[in-house]
């Protein structure tokens, strides 16, 4: 890991952040019945960090095409790149989506273009949602690019040539595959264990009957009975 990103991780407040967030998550989820999802999460994390260091220092764009970076946020003289993911657990497992490899004829390629993407930023928030038939849980996780992109990840002799695209082999931390018919996708498949407690930052679980609440409590405050 180069030498300058723990400094900018150090400079990140990680327990201002989760307990921020966490109320946010709440305050969101009482707003929609749908999921947490990949642009929300970003505009979550957006309001998050302008409420913790000011709107001028974070530079969120929904419509941004670039590959790996999705949130920035300028913490004193340095700027933090920012990874945002959503994903879904089931049976303890994260699974996540990743980069699309179309424009890359080989394995070996497609392999080296996400090794170099993970050096580009400094940190993931991933946000991954279990759903119930009663509850919506939401853990929000912070780990580093290298977590995510492990040398044996990008090495093409750990991957096998399937019918359906490629797929790591399986005695590694975790699963992964490139997916042809989904426009050679990434695709993780990631123990909730991989992770350390520490990089688990928030668990919260918001009641299925709680979702959405707020908007028809708003209509009845607005449109009340007696106007």
């Amino acid at each position: 890991m180069p030498s300058k990103t723990p400094k900018k991780l150090k400079d990140f407040a990680t327990k201002r952040f989760s307990r921020i967030v966490k109320e946010l998550i709440e305050f969101h989820s009482g707003r929609t019945t749908l999921p947490i999802g990949a642009q929300s999460w970003e505009e979550l994390i957006w309001a998050t960090l302008a409420f913790m260091y000011g709107q001028d220092k974070v530079d969120w764009d929904p419509q941004s095409h670039e590959k790996s970076v999705d949130v920035r946020v300028k913490i004193g003289k340095r700027t933090l790149a920012i990874s945002a993911k959503a994903g879904v657990v089931k049976n303890d497992t994260l699974s996540i989506s990743s980069y699309r490899l179309t424009t890359f004829d080989n394995l070996k390629e497609k392999l080296q273009f996400i090794e170099k993407q993970h050096n580009t930023f400094d940190s993931y928030l991933i946000c991954a949602r279990k759903i119930t038939k009663t509850s919506r849980t939401y853990s929000v996780i912070k780990t580093t690019p290298q977590k995510m992109a492990p040398q044996w990840l990008v090495d093409p002799k750990n991957w096998v040539k399937m019918k359906t695209g490629y797929e790591l082999k399986s005695k590694f931390d975790f699963s992964a595959k490139i997916v042809s018919k989904m426009s050679e996708q990434l695709w993780y498949s990631i123990p909730l264990n991989y992770f350390s407690q520490a990089e688990i930052l928030v668990t919260i679980s918001v009641q299925n009957k709680d979702l959405g609440r707020g908007l028809l409590d708003f209509l009845q405050e607005k449109f009340s009975q007696n106007t």
